[in-house]
């Protein structure tokens, strides 16, 4: 029947002072109640006697039925243990001395709790609830039928099984609304709700065992052997309450990880947000999202993949308190349900610790793998919040949250807003062509060795006619989302060689880099694109470098791979872009033989403050060199910097020291100016005479 396990109905928090009291006076009564029916039987029963041979069996199938509990699955996703000892216990209690019934249930559930692993005084709490639970039953038994309380044995004859069933009914009540008021007080619930829920999971099975108590007591007295057929029943009880644990279980679970689904994550909210309302508190949500999980999967394998998604199921687990409901919602996506809790605090500060667990590296056949997460929150900061509504709010913050990968948001309101106009700019994105607004701008690479500037970055912008400049951050994984990229990725292509041949007309002759998307190389077509381009405006191949991401190369690194050596072969240049950032760089190198590395940004702009930094600065540009190949370093905001990086021998820079980003007009003048500059610098000075 119920003992006050770790797995039930309520939300595990820390016992409060109530709830000790309970559990103490609990034990107190029971302690004396055995002491005083142990004194009064023991010495009038003959032990040795024949007549209590089929007690003592009856005491040994409590004692197996209590450690072999059966699964009983609930309504709401958790799973009860019913044990078929009711049965025995009930017989025992009808038909043998009280003193032994008492004994060999406390011991039975001693020895479970034991095993277990549960607290002491929830250990002792079980046994002593369990004494008085069998002598209740045993007294309004021998109310009904004038047995006495403390006969050595009883003859249960047919009259007598109505008492019989009535003493069982006593059991279960008196059994489970002990548990359910301790279940009750520590949780802050109802202790009838808590007694309806176990009455739904448990009252079909707990009829079946109390109805076959009288029975087993009356086969007990005519033979052992039909003692035997008597237990068969509770076999395929217990067996059928199995198999629909099981089922439910798995109808619950993600299969790969163990973790709680969808479904029951939505049970667990909606639980905790009606427990918050009953006895205060916030329930937080949080959605989890790895970062760079599919490059995992693309670069080592699906079975790799597999392994790093169960290691951060258990991470994240490790990480939750009693009470939190981890769920994996599926691909690489993963839930935490927390609550109730009485500050925000405590949702942030989980959050931080499965932030910071998650950042360390995995190690998976052989192979380190750094990953992170980007995670969302949202808080039930009021009674009319709803699992729909928390889970809305925490995807919400999550995609905030994933514009800096590995960052942690809160829900805010202001976030709605950018929801709204998120949606609204797919929708001016989804059209046949670019959208109104769509051009491109400049950036500089000059030589470090000669500062002359020798290659310009082509960069997209969109100036949206309503909602004014939006960032490259947020428009790109919106236009690759809807496929609005490939349009954008050609006339980005057109847009920049047209204005390289309007600079080599006004004398600047340079070339043009042009980062292209994953889109635009699915395309087998392309080469041929590309080439009729170049013709059209008459310039080299040479003079264009296509930069390329290492998550652009893993979306379908065969065809991407393809369609770049057919480009090689046309002579265009090839970058690889953010090098550094991803987990297979090395590889790659060998398969595409790109002509230039470009350093990102973020080790540049603080290797002067970070050691870390510079070395890996340091190391790709010998990496590079030792290969044959250019090195060009993104984010130079100082002289400093830029000093640096020349003495390390980078070949090519850029960023906010040398120029912003600027339109074709501006760069123009840019040009000119510095042409002008370093004429004049050139230039012999004249000595001024007195």
């Amino acid at each position: 029947m119920s003992t006050a396990t770790a797995d039930g109905a309520s939300v595990r928090r820390r016992r409060p002072a109530v709830v000790t009291v309970y559990a103490v006076g609990i034990v107190v009564c029971a302690v004396v109640l055995f002491g005083v029916v142990a004194v009064r039987q023991i010495s009038t029963v003959d032990w040795g006697s024949p007549d209590l041979l089929t007690c003592y069996l009856l005491a040994g199938l409590l004692v197996l039925g209590e450690l072999r509990p059966v699964h009983v699955a609930r309504a709401d996703g958790d799973t009860d243990q019913v044990t078929v000892s009711t049965t025995f216990a009930l017989a025992l209690l009808l038909s043998g001395p009280l003193v032994l019934a008492l004994l060999v249930q406390g011991v039975a559930v001693a020895a479970s709790d034991a095993l277990g692993g549960r607290q002491r005084l929830r250990a002792a709490f079980n046994v002593a609830q369990y004494i008085l639970t069998l002598a209740s039953a045993r007294a309004v038994f021998c109310l009904m039928t004038g047995a006495g309380m403390l006969d050595p044995t009883t003859t249960i004859t047919s009259d007598q099984v109505v008492a019989a069933l009535v003493a069982g009914a006593t059991f279960f009540v008196v059994n489970n609304g002990a548990v359910a008021l301790a279940v009750a007080l520590q949780a802050g619930r109802s202790a009838l709700a808590v007694i309806e829920g176990d009455l739904r999971a448990q009252g079909l099975t707990t009829v079946i065992l109390i109805g076959l108590a009288p029975v087993a007591a009356m086969a007990s007295q005519y033979s052992v052997l039909v003692l035997g057929l008597v237990a068969l029943p509770l076999v395929g009880v217990q067996r059928s309450a199995g198999i629909a644990a099981q089922r439910q279980y798995e109808a619950l679970h993600d299969g790969l990880t163990g973790l709680a689904n969808r479904t029951l994550l939505r049970m667990r909210a909606d639980r905790a947000l009606t427990q918050a309302r009953e006895v205060g508190g916030l329930v937080g949500v949080m959605l989890l999202d790895l970062d760079h999980f599919k490059d995992v999967n693309d670069t080592l394998g699906h079975h790799v993949g597999d392994a790093l998604l169960r290691e951060v199921a258990r991470r994240v687990s490790a990480c939750q308190p009693d009470g939190a409901t981890v769920a994996r919602l599926g691909g690489d996506e993963f839930a935490v349900v927390i609550g109730p809790v009485p500050e925000p605090e405590q949702v942030r500060e989980l959050a931080a610790r499965i932030s910071s667990r998650l950042r360390e590296p995995v190690v998976v056949d052989d192979v380190r793998i750094g990953i992170g997460a980007s995670i969302g929150i949202a808080l039930s900061n009021d009674h009319e919040a709803t699992t729909d509504t928390l889970l809305q709010r925490a995807d919400i913050a999550l995609y905030q949250a994933k514009n800096n990968r590995g960052d942690v948001q809160v829900y805010s309101p202001e976030y709605d807003q950018n929801t709204v106009m998120r949606l609204a700019l797919v929708a001016d994105l989804a059209g046949d062509g670019v959208p109104e607004g769509f051009g491109l701008v400049f950036q500089p690479q000059i030589e470090t060795a000669t500062g002359r500037v020798v290659c310009l970055e082509a960069l997209m912008r969109w100036r949206h006619p309503v909602h004014g400049p939006i960032e490259p951050e947020v428009f790109i994984p919106l236009a690759e989302n809807c496929g609005a990229i490939r349009n954008m990725s050609h006339r980005a292509v057109e847009e920049s060689l047209r204005a390289l041949d309007r600079l080599r007309v006004a004398g600047h002759d340079l070339s043009m880099a042009v980062n292209v998307s994953v889109r635009l190389l699915q395309d087998l077509e392309v080469p041929t694109w590309v080439r009729e381009v170049l013709a059209e405006r008459s310039v080299p191949a040479e003079r264009l470098t296509l930069e390329v991401t290492e998550s652009t190369l893993l979306a379908d690194p065969r065809r991407a791979l393809g369609v770049l050596r057919e480009l090689r072969e046309l002579g265009v240049r090839l970058a690889v872009d953010d090098f550094g950032t991803g987990y297979s760089s090395l590889s790659y190198l060998q398969q595409l033989r790109p002509d230039d590395l470009k350093v990102d940004k973020s080790f540049v702009t603080h290797m002067l403050a970070d050691e870390n930094d510079e070395v890996i600065v340091r190391s790709t540009i010998e990496l590079a060199h030792g290969l044959g190949l250019t090195v060009v370093a993104e984010g130079v905001e100082d002289p400093a910097t830029l000093g640096r990086l020349a003495d390390l021998g980078c070949d090519r820079v850029q960023g906010f020291h040398i120029a912003r980003p600027m339109s074709e007009e501006s760069l123009l003048t840019w040009l000119d100016s510095r042409r002008a500059g370093e004429v004049a610098a050139a230039l012999p000075r004249q000595e001024v005479r007195s």
